[in-house]
């Protein structure tokens, strides 16, 4: 016969479960929360940041989703974003720990995924110390090399040995007033992960967007092709801007921002999770809370932006020009691989509009809507491109530099 109590303990277990999910409620409701949107069905949509940003002209900047048990604030602005993630960059510096993150990081041995910590934030230094005690500069030969390489197949007739060896040296080793536990090669291996994701894909899918915008935009490709004659001269002659001196090529950079500003490959940043309570635009964020930054309808706020949907390099140039792009994140929790995807579309896009001049094929201009439910990465849809040699330049390409 089965025990009396035995029967009684799943019972007992589930209105305890209740006891703390009413209890829960029951603080949230004492705070000053952001508006809620209920229900989870309407979020099923084609282009989902475009939709959380519609929801602002109702509900304001902020505001919150339920999904399921657990809500989640998202913030729809530069100003709510940049008040969470930079001045109150502590409050909201942590990652939920969700099953399926430990898994692809290694028990979030990560930068991108890993909670916040003291190893976190001593793991991060090491990382961006390899990135910033000049391993970046090796890195702009080998991406020049790389693209000079692919625009010669295109033409048509005619110390550190690396940043790893640098991030070895921080295994193992305790790292003076940043707390307890040590960097494992695994913190290294994933840093590595973190970087390419972060650097590669993102980059590869930004120059498809950079190319596809240049196709509907020819007088901008025009100028661009100026620019780069007048600064560089002619290919032939093998002179280069490099990256640290990306300066002497204002609407290059103007471009770049533009495309970064309308297509971020990440339009909503990583869950965030709030470390303590905390405050937003003037609303309660209890400790535990997640919090999504929506960085394509920051992008889109029309109290920011002048048309904010149309492809206008010009708004980042000459005085007052706004400077603010989210499309890596900001804070604490930016993109660690920015640096190299910033080098990356410069030093190609370079190299590509001094080489060829971009054509769609027998005028078939790309989409520029992304794919619809296309999850993390804002991909755009598969198009053809003509790459037609500059007749005035002679063959051949500048050596790559990094001087």
């Amino acid at each position: 016969m089965v025990p009396v109590g035995l029967l009684l303990l799943p019972l007992l277990l589930a209105l305890l479960a209740g006891a703390r999910l009413l209890w829960g409620q029951w603080k949230l409701r004492s705070l000053h929360l952001p508006p809620l949107v209920p229900g989870f069905l309407h979020l099923l949509q084609p282009n989902l940041p475009i939709y959380l940003l519609g929801l602002t002209q109702k509900l304001g900047p902020i505001y919150r989703l339920r999904l399921g048990l657990q809500d989640v604030v998202v913030l729809n602005s530069k100003r709510t974003i940049e008040e969470a993630m930079v001045r109150k960059w502590v409050d909201f510096a942590g990652r939920p720990q969700i099953p399926s993150y430990k898994l692809v990081s290694q028990h979030c041995e990560d930068i991108s995924l890993g909670d916040y910590s003291l190893l976190w934030k001593a793991h991060k230094k090491l990382t961006r110390s390899a990135l910033l005690l000049g391993i970046r500069n090796s890195m702009e030969p080998w991406v020049e090399q790389l693209t000079q390489e692919f625009c010669e197949e295109s033409m048509v007739a005619g110390q550190w040995r690396d940043m790893v060896d640098y991030m070895l040296q921080g295994v193992g080793r305790p790292r003076e007033g940043e707390g307890p536990g040590q960097l494992l090669e695994g913190h290294v291996h994933m840093s590595v992960v973190d970087l390419f994701i972060g650097g590669t894909e993102t980059t590869a899918i930004t120059l498809s967007w950079a190319v596809a915008f240049l196709l509907h935009h020819p007088e901008i490709q025009q100028r661009l092709q100026e620019e780069l004659d007048r600064e560089l001269g002619p290919r032939a002659s093998g002179a280069r801007v490099p990256f640290k001196d990306r300066a002497r090529l204002p609407l290059l950079n103007a471009t770049i921002a533009e495309v970064l500003r309308l297509r971020p490959v990440v339009p909503l940043a990583l869950p965030h999770r709030a470390t303590r309570r905390s405050s937003i635009f003037g609303y309660d964020i209890p400790e535990g809370m997640v919090v999504i930054p929506n960085l394509q309808g920051a992008h889109l706020d029309e109290t920011v932006w002048e048309q904010p949907h149309e492809f206008r390099p010009d708004r980042f140039l000459g005085p007052g020009a706004n400077p603010c792009v989210l499309a890596f994140g900001c804070g604490a929790r930016v993109c660690l691989g920015e640096p190299l995807a910033r080098l990356e579309l410069f030093v190609v896009l370079v190299h590509l509009l001094r080489a060829f001049t971009l054509l769609p094929p027998a005028g078939a201009l790309p989409s520029l809507q992304p794919y619809p439910y296309c999850g993390l990465n804002l991909k755009m849809q598969p198009f053809q491109v003509r790459l037609q040699p500059r007749e005035a330049e002679a063959p051949g390409l500048g050596s790559a530099s990094d001087q």
